[in-house]
């Protein structure tokens, strides 16, 4: 008796194509319970059950003929109970039978027969940025309307497609059941990531994070990504396991992140606990930083650089410690009226390889691409900005750009925005100008070395030195430095593997 488990005769049955993202309009809010849309529902279920475990083609034939008179009479009592005539018709053409049909909607209890939810919700979301024309503005308006109607709140509009199946997946689960889905790790530490995570809580939790080591895509021509298995379920909590394993799922590190915290999720996973421990000391020290703003470069097209009209002076491509002259010229009409205001008086690289630095903007240029922070006009080769210029060249800032950028870019590359660095607490009253300005003397004429380097020389032991006294951890110096290196390796290595 096949020790009492059924055989499964059919099972192309139970197998449907359709966009789980999208729901019927509204079909929560209809009168389902009238008695003649249960009749027929219950009418669809035991035919459908009744092929299942059909022997003969002519009872599966039979089946199938009257599963499509119980849909048109369905779809006609729906029209009455109020569904839109679309849907309506959406559910009289979706025909269980057709192995090559695919439906642009998904309902559970129609196609399943599932009426709590599933026990278990698996899935490999499709690797589509959100720019990419694979997600069109039709869809993102669509998926948006989703999201609004499952949630009574949003996504950002700038979510990479993954972001819509961590947020429709809960839905299908039952209050009891568990979700797994293999995603590409950004965004744990995306701005739209960052929504997502304040979007979840309270709805559903994300119970564990499982990050990887390694790449397993073998093939140069596919995603250049690192995956992370998200584990969620319908229990809210205030937690969220995160471990790494390596190529062979092994866990090689594991801790427990606070679920409601202001920073991100993949920060704080990265983030060692002695340092996060720090940066909170250090904010209850910093004052409000009205005089300090961080932004983006003017990020124009590249071709437009040097162009015929130009005559604002920019920083390209210089990586010295102190820029006295740019590399490039605008023309003035890409610059706008309310951006002109905003030279910047420091500037840091955006993708970062294996130099760190932050430049004096002494030559008043603009940036192409680079993270700025600006002052107010009369601080300008203050003592505060020579301090800050030593502050944002220290390892204890580098960390910080180390752990809060993204490092799935490929080739090593640690991608560090200005979003991220306006957590990072900076209004304070330094008091190390003069030394600041003797390492200053020092760095102008040269360029950075790679960070395992110039982090042993003299000046950047110097800079280390006055910042750490300053906020009296110099018995944390060794500690930070060799976090830096170990995870600026760890993000090469990564890239290779």
């Amino acid at each position: 008796d096949n020790f009492g488990i059924k055989p499964l005769p059919n099972l192309e049955t139970r197998f449907v194509a359709a966009d789980t993202l999208l729901g019927l309009e509204d079909a929560e809010q209809l009168d389902l319970f009238r008695q003649q849309v249960e009749e027929l529902k219950k009418k669809l279920a035991e035919n459908r059950e009744r092929h299942f475990h059909a022997t003969t083609r002519r009872e599966k034939l039979d089946c199938r003929d009257t599963d499509k008179r119980l849909r048109e009479a369905l779809v006609v009592e729906l029209e009455s109970a109020g569904l839109p005539r679309d849907d309506a018709n959406k559910i009289a053409q979706w025909d269980p039978y057709d192995q090559n049909a695919k439906a642009d909607w998904f309902d559970a209890e129609y196609m399943f027969g599932v009426e709590d939810g599933f026990d278990v919700v698996i899935g490999n979301p499709p690797y589509v940025e959100s720019r990419n024309s694979l997600l069109s503005d039709e869809m993102k308006d669509a998926y948006l309307r989703q999201v609004l109607g499952d949630w009574g709140e949003g996504l950002s509009r700038g979510s990479d497609l993954l972001m819509y199946f961590l947020a429709r997946s809960p839905k299908l689960l039952h209050d009891l059941g568990h979700g797994y889905l293999i995603t590409q790790n950004a965004w744990l530490s995306t701005d739209y990531g960052k929504k997502f995570q304040d979007f979840s809580l309270g709805k559903f939790a994300v119970q564990r994070i499982v990050d990887t080591s390694a790449k397993f895509f073998s093939d140069s021509n596919g995603p250049q990504i690192n995956a992370v298995v998200v584990v969620f379920d319908n229990q809210p909590q205030d937690h969220v396991a995160y471990e790494i394993v390596n190529d062979r799922m092994e866990t090689t590190e594991a801790k427990t992140i606070e679920a409601r915290h202001a920073m991100k999720w993949g920060h704080l996973a990265t983030m060692p606990r002695f340092f996060a421990d720090m940066l909170t000391e250090m904010a209850g020290r910093a004052g409000t930083g009205g005089n300090v703003s961080f932004g983006q470069g003017l990020n124009f097209p590249l071709r437009e650089l040097n162009s015929a009209d130009s005559i604002e002076l920019v920083i390209a491509k210089d990586v010295n410690f102190v820029a006295t002259s740019a590399d490039g010229r605008i023309g003035s009409n890409r610059i706008s009226a309310a951006r002109r205001s905003k030279v910047p008086a420091l500037v840091m690289p955006r993708g970062v390889g294996d130099r760190y630095y932050c430049t004096f903007n002494a030559c008043r240029a603009f940036s192409y691409s680079g993270v700025e922070l600006y002052l107010s006009e009369v601080l300008w080769e203050s003592d505060l900005h020579y301090c800050l210029w030593a502050y944002l060249n220290s390892s204890l800032a580098w960390l910080f750009r180390e752990i809060t950028g993204r490092r799935n870019l490929g080739g090593g590359l640690l991608k560090a925005e200005a979003t991220d660095l306006k957590t990072l607490p900076v209004a304070f009253d330094f008091d190390f100008a003069e030394e600041a300005k003797d390492v200053f003397n020092v760095l102008k004429d040269r360029g950075p070395l790679p960070v395992a380097q110039e982090i042993q020389t003299r000046d950047h032991l110097a800079i280390d030195q006055m910042v750490f006294d300053y906020f009296g951890f110099s018995d944390m110096q060794n500690g930070i430095r060799e976090q830096l290196l170990e995870l600026a390796a760890f993000r090469t290595r990564r890239s290779s593997q």
